[in-house]
This record gives C-alpha cells, sequence and structure tokens, in this order.
C-alpha cells in the first residue's frame, strides 16, 4: 500500500479522454514562472481565467504533482482521471525544486481547462517538456464479485448529482451538490459512482492500477474502512475483551479483509494494460 498522503477526489476511473484539439485550446495571455526558494511557501489561488500555482512540485516520488494535472488528471480539460499514473524519466530536480506560476487569460476558462491543456503549453514553452504517454503489461488488481451477493447500497437519488469521467460537469438542481469521493489511508467515503469509479479510487491506495471486472453500472453510496497496513493480518473469530491481546481483533482489517467483509468483493491480483507517463526532455524554466 502506498504509504504516501492521499489525494481527496470527486471520483475516479482509469480511463483517456480525447485530446483537446489545439484549436479549441485556450491560451495564457501573460506567463509567470518564478523557482520558489527552499522553505518558503507562497499561497496559490485560481479562479476562471486566472492560474495561480503556489511553490507546486512537478512530481512528487508518489508521482502526485503538476505534470499528473496537465498530462492524466485534466488532460482533456475536463475530468479526464483521478487515477495516479507513474511518472519516468527526468532529472532529480522535478522531485524537489517548487515552482510559482501565475498565468492570465483574457477570457474565463475553467480551472480544468487552466490545470490541463494550458498548462500542458506552459510545461512545453518554459520547461521544453517532451513527454509521451505509453500503454504495457504490467501487474493489476482486478476489482471482482465475492463468492455471495454484492453488499453495496444503491445511491438514492436526489442525494447527489455524480461526476462523469470525461464529460463537462453536469448542471446542479436547486439545493444539489456533486458526489464527493474522498479517499485517506484508513478509509474510502464514496458518496456515490460506479464500481469503475470506485476503482480508480482504490488505485490512490495500492501499490498498482485496479480495474473494475464486476459487470455492475449501477451507481452506489460506500463507505469502507480498513487498516492503512496493507499486511494486517485477517481478524480473529473472537472479539471477547477478556481475550488474550494476539486473539483480540484489531480496529479495522487490511484492505483486502475489508473489502471482502463490508462490500462482497475482492481484489485479484492479475496482469493487465498500465499507462505510464515518460519524459523526453524537460529544462529549468527562464523566470520573469
Amino acid at each position: 500500500m502506498k504509504a504516501t498522503l492521499l489525494i481527496a477526489a470527486l471520483s475516479s476511473v482509469w480511463l483517456q479522454a480525447q485530446p483537446v484539439s489545439s484549436a479549441a485550446t485556450p491560451k495564457f495571455d501573460v506567463v509567470s514562472v518564478k523557482t520558489c526558494k527552499p522553505g518558503v511557501m507562497v499561497a496559490g489561488g485560481s479562479s476562471p481565467g486566472r492560474l495561480h500555482i503556489g511553490c507546486g512540485i512537478l512530481a512528487n516520488v508518489d508521482n502526485t504533482g503538476l505534470i499528473q494535472l496537465a498530462y492524466n488528471r485534466y488532460a482533456g480539460g475536463q475530468l479526464t482521471s483521478f487515477g495516479i499514473i507513474p511518472i519516468e524519466g527526468g532529472p532529480d530536480w522535478i522531485h524537489s525544486a517548487t515552482f510559482e506560476i501565475d498565468a492570465k487569460s483574457d477570457g474565463h476558462p475553467s480551472f480544468q481547462m487552466m490545470e490541463g491543456p494550458m498548462m500542458q503549453a506552459i510545461f512545453e514553452d518554459r520547461f521544453k517538456l517532451k513527454i509521451h504517454r505509453q500503454t504495457r503489461q504490467g501487474p493489476v488488481y482486478e476489482l471482482a464479485l465475492g463468492k455471495g451477493p454484492p453488499k453495496l447500497k444503491p445511491l438514492q437519488e436526489g442525494t447527489c448529482t455524480p461526476v462523469l469521467v470525461g464529460r463537462s460537469l453536469p448542471p446542479l438542481a436547486s439545493g444539489q451538490h456533486y458526489c464527493r469521493n474522498l479517499v485517506s489511508p484508513r478509509s474510502v467515503e464514496f458518496e456515490g459512482g460506479s464500481l469503475s469509479m470506485l476503482a480508480g479510487l482504490l488505485a490512490l491506495i495500492l501499490d498498482r492500477p485496479v480495474i473494475d471486472k464486476t459487470g455492475i453500472t449501477d451507481y452506489f453510496a460506500i463507505q469502507l474502512k480498513f487498516s492503512p497496513d496493507d499486511s494486517a493480518p485477517a481478524r480473529p473469530s473472537t472479539t471477547d475483551p477478556g481475550a488474550p491481546a494476539a486473539a483480540r481483533a484489531p480496529d479495522a482489517p487490511g484492505i483486502f479483509q475489508a473489502i471482502q467483509e463490508q462490500l462482497g468483493l475482492r481484489l485479484v491480483p492479475a496482469k493487465g494494460l498500465v499507462d505510464v507517463l515518460v519524459i523526453d526532455h524537460i529544462e529549468r524554466p527562464s523566470e520573469n
């Protein structure tokens, strides 16, 4: 299981949207890129038409960062994926140096457009970034049905509006909100979405992508609690507080057992197609 702090996400699925054509992509009129001094934090804060990133890192050791945003999560100018894919190549400084980016557009492009295709343009112009995406055979987990019926709670109509990957955000009815699907080292709070989206969230926790093989397309609300250590042993059957410590159940099982017990599903190790972002060339930016 990944030991780093995980990302809070609206929804997730391993899916690549169609690229946005250059003619349809808005451009920033003014772009400022500055290297942040070590130990100095700069507050960011974007708004429609203005991208302001305060001391962002290009690629963390856990593959999160600005390159992941631009070339995966919002690569299509909308929600493309909340799954994290590996980033390979590039010099060591992309994992440690941070940059303040302040860019303005005359129009009012969305956050997803600015942090996706428009930030790609900044990387390619100011950082001379050349990057490509590969698909390889690699280790995955398959999210599959368990031996018994699934233990899934259907999403009640009107509870929240699911966010659909590869599509613009749907309009909200009065008093409605988008489904908030969050992941942490100890839980998945899945307010509403499909099992394919759940598989994407689980991939943020585990050491490999998760592919939905359940065949179920309905939407569900899920609360999953588990130990942050995926090597946690299976819980013993007794919960007697007077039993010896070795026989008492921990607060929560490991994630593999939790998925079986709480959802009636299972994670099966397998081989499958895995996406990778490969950096071919990148330079430190010239500042202004």
